[in-house]
């Protein structure tokens, strides 16, 4: 008499049809996450600032910066006042990182870079600005220009920055800092 326990035994055709269930199982699931429609875009009502200039100890090696800032004290870490006489330039009000925070784009090198905004939405915990640029060449001058966008503080996560229709950078929050930078050095 034989005591050996015996398993019991899958035939081929039995594997291929449990694989065959689970890839059917998996597209159908699949097709189910693809016909849930992601959340519209909803508009953001924001504000162009000016008469600041960029702190040449923000990532000035780099031709190309974008950040998130929450705060007056990050704030003033990458942007100073641009003082002139007859000033007229539309400034962030005081206390104003009380209800709202900055998106900014930073361009420099040897072009004036002109920037025009053509929307700021939501889209769940993602920011989206699109704009445009115009540059005109200098032979002679290096420029740091910045488009500043203040809006009411929100549950953003992440920024996608989409310039002259294409997306350029894709900014990501943590959770402890106030800002984020596209360059090397996190600390500005």
């Amino acid at each position: 008499m034989n005591t050996r326990t015996r398993f019991p035994t899958c035939h081929l055709g039995s594997l291929a049809n449990l694989g065959l269930l689970a890839g059917l199982l998996l597209l159908s699931w699949h097709a189910l996450a693809a016909a849930v429609p992601a959340p519209p875009a909803k508009p953001v009502v924001f504000e162009t600032h000016d008469g600041y200039f960029v702190s040449n100890k923000f990532e000035p090696k780099e031709p190309v910066s974008f950040v998130m800032l929450k705060d007056q004290e990050s704030f003033d870490k990458v942007f100073g006042v641009a003082m002139v006489m007859g000033d007229k330039s539309h400034r962030l009000p005081r206390n104003a990182f009380d209800k709202k925070l900055v998106v900014a784009a930073i361009h420099r090198g040897k072009a004036m870079v002109t920037y025009q905004v053509a929307s700021m939405v939501a889209e769940a915990e993602t920011l989206i600005v699109r704009y445009t640029t115009k540059s005109e060449p200098s032979d002679s001058a290096e420029f740091s220009c910045p488009l500043i966008l203040s809006l009411d503080k929100g549950n953003f996560n992440t920024v996608r920055f989409v310039e002259n229709g294409k997306e350029i950078k894709h900014l990501t929050l943590a959770p402890t800092h106030a800002g984020e930078t596209r360059g090397t050095n996190p600390n500005f």
